[in-house]
């Protein structure tokens, strides 16, 4: 297990919500306080720890997926000066302290994951988590 440091503030059930908002997502589940992927064929467990969190196993093959998925690599401070200056970023940014947007590690994911829930009253939508069940299986 490993503490990985996040920029604060964070606030590590906001920024995952979208995990369990918009229903199951079989790339990164949520289960019992925290978001589970499959990195390098082993299990993660990412938890909200003091400054970060806490990722189970942590390595070097683990910690860019990870940081990636947490989206670490936005770096925010100037997107909030810039928000300041516009009403409607200026609220939602006062509205969602602590949010830091997540990101799909792999660029393929994330055109599976962007198309397929385009429209959530599509039929790709509703198959979304039988193709990234398919993805994974394939990459194995």
């Amino acid at each position: 297990m490993g503490l990985l440091a996040v920029p604060q503030p964070y606030d590590f059930e906001r920024s995952l919500d979208r995990f369990t908002f918009w229903g199951v997502d079989r790339a990164n589940v949520w289960y019992e306080g925290g978001l589970h992927r499959v990195v390098d064929g082993r299990e993660v467990r990412i938890t909200p720890a003091e400054g970060g969190v806490e990722v189970e196993p942590f390595d070097e093959a683990i910690a860019p997926v990870v940081r990636k998925l947490l989206g670490l690599e936005f770096d925010l401070p100037p997107f909030f000066a810039f928000a300041q200056r516009d009403p409607v970023l200026a609220d939602a940014v006062r509205l969602l302290p602590g949010f830091r947007p997540p990101l799909a590690p792999d660029p393929f994911e994330a055109l599976v994951s962007s198309s397929a829930s385009e429209s959530p009253s599509s039929m790709p939508s509703r198959s979304r988590p039988a193709s990234v069940s398919r993805v994974r299986r394939s990459k194995s």
